[in-house]
C-alpha cells in the first residue's frame, strides 16, 4: 500500500467493549475528494467483543458494519484500500 492509499487510524470509545478501539474512514472517501458520513466509518476491531445488535459506536447493525469491514479487507487484499 502506497502513501496515497494509506488509511487514517483513530481511536473511538466503544461502551460495548468499555475500552479505545481503532476505527478508520473507508479510504474511498479519500479518493472521491468529500467529507465523510457516518456511513463511511468502519470499526477495525468489529466482532472482537461485539455483543449487541447495533455498533454502539456508530449506531448502525452489526451486520452492516460488518460488511463495511468485509468490504475493506477484501479491497485491501486487492491493493484497492
Amino acid at each position: 500500500m502506497n502513501e496515497e492509499n494509506q488509511m487514517e487510524i483513530h481511536l473511538a470509545y466503544c461502551a460495548g467493549c468499555d475500552r479505545q478501539v481503532k476505527v478508520v474512514v473507508d479510504p474511498e472517501v479519500a479518493k472521491a475528494g468529500r467529507e465523510p458520513t457516518a456511513a463511511d466509518l468502519i470499526c477495525l476491531e468489529h466482532g472482537t467483543a461485539c455483543t449487541g445488535q447495533l455498533c454502539p459506536i456508530f449506531g448502525v447493525p452489526s451486520e452492516e458494519m460488518e460488511r463495511r469491514y468485509g468490504s475493506l479487507l477484501s479491497r485491501a487484499r486487492k491493493g484497492e484500500a
